[in-house]
């Protein structure tokens, strides 16, 4: 798996896309490749939220997702 960096955190690019196989992630030719996916997990790994969109403007909000992370940290 690829590293590179946007500013300080890292991006994991799935070059040889084994997680994107692992997690049965969508590729649609109309709506231009791959479906956006988004999971949180917690501190222990565990798969605490996850997101699949229709289409490439298919993601949720920044406040919605942060309302979930302030959730697991309690």
């Amino acid at each position: 798996m690829e590293k590179k960096y946007a500013r300080k955190y890292p991006i994991f690019y799935d070059s040889n896309k084994k997680v994107t196989k692992m997690l049965n992630q969508e590729w649609k030719l109309l709506k231009l490749g791959r479906m956006p996916a988004l999971l949180i997990l917690d501190t222990e790994n565990i798969v605490r939220y996850a997101y699949y969109g229709e289409s490439m403007k298919d993601i949720p909000e920044n406040d919605q997702l942060f309302e979930i992370i302030k959730k697991l940290k309690n």
